[in-house]
């Protein structure tokens, strides 16, 4: 199950990354019976949802979008609301990803279908690890996905995740957690990140209202406010 992370030579130091080659397992059934994407976007919803009470637009960005596991389903639920229009940034380092994010968007039968008037652009934008590609005070709501525990310098990232967001913009962090006594998905055990310890790193970045949200039993998924 750990083979899809790939160990490679990074600051000197022996880390696990992701291998794009692996993709498919993104998208398992395995993945979706530990980690059902609706309980995520459901919540990345209803912070939309607040932020349509007082404009007409939402600007997400998925930071490390893979191949789209929660975006996608998320960009299909903008087309519900009439009259809003939904940006959505799909971000990964790996050209190859975006590739699969691409892929996975054409394949979707129900994408596109506008019955509720609304409308959702995407984009899909190569960037880099400590440099995300997009301007300060654009993004309203940034999900990180299962991406934080690969990070060295986590206080870097954090800051450049703060420098996107808007005053008041919401960020999702989602990762496999430290404290699971027997992973079964995802990578090894001492790789991992504690809840605690995320938690601590956001509130150092200067990051405020962190709560945790009980999503997943192998996951801790943390929204907090810029």
């Amino acid at each position: 199950m750990m083979l899809y992370y790939a160990y490679i030579i990074y600051y000197n130091k022996l880390m696990h990354k992701f291998n794009p080659a692996d993709h498919k397992r993104l998208d398992s059934e395995e993945r979706r019976k530990i980690m059902p994407p609706e309980l995520l976007t459901g919540e990345i919803e209803k912070t939309a949802e607040e932020y349509f009470k007082k404009n007409g637009s939402v600007v997400f960005a998925d930071l490390g979008c893979g191949s789209g596991y929660f975006s996608i389903p998320l960009a299909k639920r903008a087309y519900n609301y009439k009259n809003k229009n939904f940006l959505l940034f799909a971000l990964d380092v790996s050209e190859e990803m975006l590739a699969v994010f691409n892929g996975n968007l054409k394949k979707d039968k129900d994408w596109g279908k506008n019955e509720g008037n609304g409308s959702c652009v995407i984009k899909c934008v190569k960037c880099e690890e400590f440099f995300i590609p997009l301007e300060d005070n654009s993004v309203d709501i940034l999900l990180l996905a299962n991406v934080f525990h690969e990070i060295e310098d986590k206080t870097a990232y954090l800051k450049e995740i703060k420098r996107v967001l808007k005053d008041g913009g919401t960020f999702f962090l989602l990762d496999w957690k430290k404290e699971d006594p027997n992973p079964v998905f995802g990578p090894p055990q001492v790789e991992r990140v504690s809840t605690g310890e995320a938690e601590k790193a956001l509130e150092k970045s200067g990051f405020k209202d962190i709560k945790i949200l009980p999503l997943y039993p192998s996951s801790f998924t943390l929204v907090s406010k810029k």
